[in-house]
């Protein structure tokens, strides 16, 4: 962002302080006034004025020498006489003058009002003409030096030198003054000139052009439909910024846009500048509208691409994703602005032309500063809301209450369009209005051309009427070194000039039609022209200059920006709560619970459900129906593909086996015939037998999984049997084998890939034996195999689950069995550490589920793992109880619990943590510390009525159960222990009532999600009550609600959501922000149940 304010002000910074050119910069834009300096070619309108010019050079830059003005002087004085009419002279003279002149002339002599007596007396000839340089003559004209001096070079703003002096003579085009110029310059060279040399040598101009000057002033209507336009985009800009509920500073985005914007135009105008664009045809108040159309659209399509995704979504990867989603669409939009832009200019007037060159480099700035400076502004932004929630959800935690359900309101047709929902691409929208607001400048300027302007005048195709470039030169360079050609000095005059002229010429009009012919060049005899700079003579010169005037101003400028960004940035991440909520805005976000319900075709209760790694899931139901439920990230919806009966038709019910692919496109069903039929749901063809199951026994892997292969990955279909016989199919090339991996029997199997090891398939065995085979590229091959402790086997009676954790250097496997988990080697399956399960006295029976830990590091006292904390969920066999097991270092959970077997290597000595490497350190303490497990707090949370649920790798429990009455004991428990002291306290429960009973006989039927979960305050366990179809969810004409006695099956879809069958329905419950463990990132490495059988495992019903 630094780079971006860096580039802003180096762009910004000379349209505000370079005045040397009035082409460049602020300085050459109409203040409200249509200006236009038209070539007319027919050659038929009438000439109000006649303009000719005489370039008088001395050497190279050296015009303002007294002899080269003494002798101006008399060359002058040859034309015109003694006439001091046109003298500098005060403002008395000025309205003593007649309305209508028919000659005059305007020349740099008059700051000496045409006397070589004063010139010879002046003693700074610079002074003067820096102090006169606004004065003006008795006709009404400045003396500028832009219209009197060519080639100047100034110091800052001061005139200290000049390459030739202009004098210009004017007269009416029904006078005879013209006539008498033309015959005195003929003679120029006999009267006072013998020894200069003149361009054209015979004193005629011949060469000459008509212009048909025109400066009209903005009208009420033209007013009017300006401020409409503003105060429509502004209108715009408020009502959506005003329903974009999230961001925490709705001003300070809008600041950041101003800033942007502002920057993009001024920046523009430099390079205009640089580029020798004339801008000075448009009033300014018309040139930030276009970037205002380009640079909200482009801010909208930024925060809608933002808020498309989920609030649980890390803020960092909300918006990058925003950036890849949007890429492709603003780089189509700046292409195509472009392409509209330049096939604008070909057609309309050269003045609207040099607009859409205005336009397009603003369109290019403004998407770079979008991309740079208010993508950071954002990312911070909603960083701050995140905060402002969490505190808005601690000091609202103790109101309760029930809340009248807001009636739904209907969307208009203006939200929609506010929210860009309509067809209407907002692409469209920004060009069509840039497109209508360029037409309708080209017709002010063809407005006046004819009062009866038809659509061809408009875009300026009207026949035998070619566009004039605004950029050629009418007139032909001199034949010498200069500095400036005539046709540059007349697009450098600046605008107030032009006003003069017309008021001296024609007063009271708003145009005049102005013959111009070509200057006559005199360069006074002996001047040395063969001094003209180089190119790199002058850019050392202006880098000097730079270098001694805007160094100092530039360095302030990017102290001043970088402070503002520092107090904006600063202003967004305020927190407005008071020193009391300090604490509390240090503490982890809590999590709310939402309920998403997913309608699906089957009219009978779901038997089955599986879900893949995006989030997809796929159920089959009793009525022999399959719906594929595919996951959008970015609305956090489903969208509900039902398997065709054609194909369900080939299938031999009931289905053993399911499984779907991570991205949600094949699934595979495993019949009573031991047939595997794939179905690919995007093109709807299907194969009834892609593999022959191996045998009759259960399945421990079958799943889709992405093998390498010569040429790239393809998709394998893998199904391991607890046999050990192994099946796989390529669904690209339908090519199938099979293998024995074992020869004993499997009780756990799982297939991951890492960066370390590829893809590989690990299974243990009946007799307690951990074995890997790695993937070659075109067969499975043994590559470890290990003995692991025979009481591990021996104790296993449930489920055994397989975890790889990759978040340290030593990758490394958990085996998670009845009564304790393993830690091996990922690689060579060595035996790393133990976890026995010796928490439950009461209950020694209970199933223990797989084992989650907390950011695991390598121990530095012993190199062992060390984790932050241990967590493991269990139902009891007595009591059906959901237990909670949660293992910390401390309190404050901010050390590490070391799994050494050993105590005497990682031991608690006072309070102080001693280093085994260093123990002639005894005072020193250890930057990450470890404590032994021996010495960890441990606690338990229990939830008596735990209903159907399922842990999600964030160490949070969610489930579904009945609404338990208002009367009835919490159905909670909690108990920690330090050693094998034991205490027990009752936890609060906490219930988010969003919809209500009618009556106390529908209580029994009313069910509620539950999340417990050890990052909750005070380890509470939310609830929230889960609305009827009736109440909030949508009803289709294929949904029919059914009595749901036991809910499940239930699947985890991510570290934050479980899916649970209900009836005929899915129940997605989900935290809507991530936790502060979640952020850890245990999830990564850690992967739940590779097979359908594994899930099974998992499944909790209420009884």
């Amino acid at each position: 962002m630094l780079v971006a304010v860096a580039i802003a002000m180096a762009f910004s910074y000379p349209s505000v302080a370079f005045h040397e050119s009035a082409s460049t910069g602020l300085s050459a834009i109409a203040h409200q006034v249509w200006t236009t300096a038209k070539p007319l070619e027919n050659g038929h309108s009438a000439v109000d004025v006649e303009m000719r010019q005489i370039w008088i050079h001395g050497s190279f830059m050296n015009a303002l020498d007294k002899n080269v003005l003494k002798q101006a002087l008399r060359i002058q004085q040859s034309l015109v006489g003694d006439e001091s009419s046109s003298s500098v002279a005060d403002a008395s003279h000025v309205e003593a003058r007649p309305d209508v002149l028919d000659r005059g002339y305007h020349s740099p002599l008059m700051y000496w009002n045409d006397s070589e007596s004063i010139i010879d007396a002046d003693s700074n000839v610079l002074k003067t003409i820096n102090e006169q340089k606004y004065a003006l003559t008795s006709l009404g004209v400045s003396l500028r030096p832009a219209t009197v001096l060519a080639g100047k070079k100034f110091d800052k703003d001061v005139v200290i030198a000049a390459d030739a002096l202009v004098i210009t003579l004017m007269n009416h085009f029904e006078d005879d003054a013209g006539k008498e110029w033309h015959v005195k310059l003929q003679n120029l060279k006999q009267a006072v000139c013998q020894d200069c040399l003149i361009f054209p040598g015979n004193g005629q101009m011949e060469n000459d052009r008509v212009y048909e000057l025109s400066l009209k002033p903005l009208s009420l209507r033209e007013h009017s439909a300006l401020a409409l336009a503003y105060g429509c985009m502004a209108l715009y800009v408020l009502i959506s910024l005003r329903r974009m509920r999230a961001f925490h500073s709705r001003f300070g985005l809008v600041v950041t846009a101003i800033t942007q914007m502002t920057c993009s135009i001024l920046a523009s105008f430099t390079i205009c500048g640089i580029l020798k664009i004339n801008l000075s045809t448009i009033p300014h108040n018309a040139y930030p509208f276009v970037v205002l159309v380009f640079g909200v659209e482009n801010m909208f399509r930024l925060i809608n691409a933002v808020l498309a995704y989920p609030p649980t979504m890390a803020t960092d990867n909300r918006v990058a994703n925003a950036l890849g989603d949007i890429g492709p669409i603003s780089v189509a939009a700046a292409v195509q602005n472009m392409i509209i832009l330049s096939m604008l200019s070909t057609v309309v007037t050269p003045g609207v032309a040099a607009f859409c060159a205005f336009a397009a480099i603003a369109t290019l700035f403004d998407a770079f500063f979008l991309l740079t400076f208010f993508v950071a502004v954002l990312n911070v932004d909603i960083h701050r809301l995140e905060l402002q929630d969490a505190l808005a959800a601690r000091h609202n935690q103790s109101r309760t209450g029930h809340r009248r359900r807001p009636s739904p309101s209907k969307n208009t047709w203006f939200d929609a369009l506010v929210h860009g929902k309509l067809p209407f691409s907002t692409r469209m929208a920004g060009t069509v209005v840039t497109t209508t607001f360029i037409l309708s400048l080209n017709y002010h300027f063809s407005e006046y051309h004819d009062h009866s302007t038809n659509l061809r005048q408009l875009l300026g195709l009207e026949r035998g009427q070619s566009p004039i470039s605004a950029g050629t030169d009418p007139f032909p360079a001199p034949p010498m070194n200069a500095t400036l050609s005539p046709g540059e000095w007349m697009r450098m005059q600046e605008l107030e000039t032009a006003k003069e002229v017309i008021k001296l010429a024609k007063p009271g009009a708003n145009s005049l039609v102005v013959r111009v012919f070509a200057p006559l060049i005199i360069v006074l005899g002996g001047s040395d022209r063969s001094g003209a700079s180089a190119a790199d003579e002058t850019l050392t010169y202006a880098l000097q200059r730079f270098a001694k005037y805007h160094l100092y101003p530039v360095a302030v400028a990017v102290v001043f920006i970088v402070a503002f960004v520092f107090i904006l940035m600063n202003f967004l991440l305020y927190n407005q709560a008071g020193d009391e909520d300090h604490d509390i805005s240090l503490e982890p976000m809590e999590d709310q619970l939402t309920v998403q319900h997913v309608a699906l075709p089957h009219k009978l209760d779901i038997v089955k459900l599986v879900k893949s790694r995006g989030g997809h899931f796929v159920s089959v139901g009793l009525d022999r129906t399959i719906a594929i439920s595919v996951m959008d990230k970015t609305q956090q919806t489903h969208r509900i593909i039902s398997v065709p009966s054609n194909v369900t038709g080939n299938i031999m019910w009931p289905v053993r086996h399911v499984t779907i692919d991570d991205n949600g496109e094949w699934i595979a069903c495993h019949g009573a015939d031991d047939r595997v039929l794939v179905y690919n749901s995007a093109t709807g063809s299907f194969l009834s037998r892609v593999i022959q199951y191996p045998d009759d026994h259960p399945a421990l892997i079958f799943s889709f999984v992405p093998l390498p292969v010569t040429g790239g990955s393809k998709l394998h279909l893998i199904v391991l049997s607890s046999a050990g016989r192994l099946a796989q199919s390529c669904l690209e090339d339908g090519t199938s084998s099979g293998a024995d991996l074992s020869t004993i029997s499997l009780v756990g199997a799982s297939t991951f890939e890492s960066a370390a090891n590829g893809r590989r398939i690990y299974t243990i065995t009946e007799d307690g034996r951990a074995v890997s085979f790695t993937w070659n590229g075109g067969n499975w091959v043994h590559s470890a195999s290990q003995e692991m402790e025979t009481h591990a086997a021996q104790d296993r009676g449930g489920p055994v689950s397989l975890q790889l954790n990759t978040e340290i250097d030593t990758e490394f496997l958990i085996v998670t069995t009845f009564k304790s988990a393993l830690f091996l080697d990922s690689t060579t399956l060595g035996h790393i550490t133990r976890f026995d399960f010796k928490f439950d006295v009461v209950d020694p029976e209970a199933i223990n589920d797989r084992l989650f830990v907390e950011d695991p590091r390598t121990c530095q006292g012993c190199g062992n793992i060390s984790m932050r904390r241990v967590g493991w969920p269990s139902e009891s066999t007595k009591t059906g109880w959901c237990n909670l097991y949660i293992m910390t270092s401390g309190e404050n959970n901010t050390a590490y619990m070391c799994l050494s077997d050993s105590t005497s290597v990682c031991r608690s000595v006072g309070g102080v943590i001693r280093d085994r490497l260093d123990m002639s350190k005894p005072d020193r303490k250890m930057t990450s510390h470890c404590r032994a497990l021996g010495s960890a707090i441990r606690a338990k949370l229990i939830c008596t009525r735990p209903g159907t649920w399922a842990m999600v790798d964030s160490q949070t429990i969610l489930g579904i159960r009945r609404r338990q009455h208002d009367n009835e004991a919490p159905s909670t428990s909690s108990t920690a222990t330090t050693g094998r002291g034991l205490s027990t306290s009752q936890p609060r429960q906490r219930r988010n009532v969003r919809s209500t009973s009618h009556d106390q006989e529908a209580q029994d039927e009313r069910w509620e999600v539950f999340k417990l979960s050890p990052n909750g305050t005070n380890d509470e366990i939310e609830t929230l009550d889960l609305p009827n179809t009736s109440d909030g969810a949508t009803v289709t004409s294929e949904d029919s609600a059914l009595y749901v006695t036991n809910p499940g099956p239930i699947v985890a879809l991510d570290s934050q959501a479980v899916a649970v069958a209900f009836g005929n329905t899915i129940k997605v419950i989900r935290v809507a922000r991530r936790s502060a463990l979640s952020r850890r990132s245990v999830a990564e490495g850690l992967e739940p149940w590779a097979s359908d059988a594994m899930a099974s495992g998992t499944e909790r019903r209420g009884r």
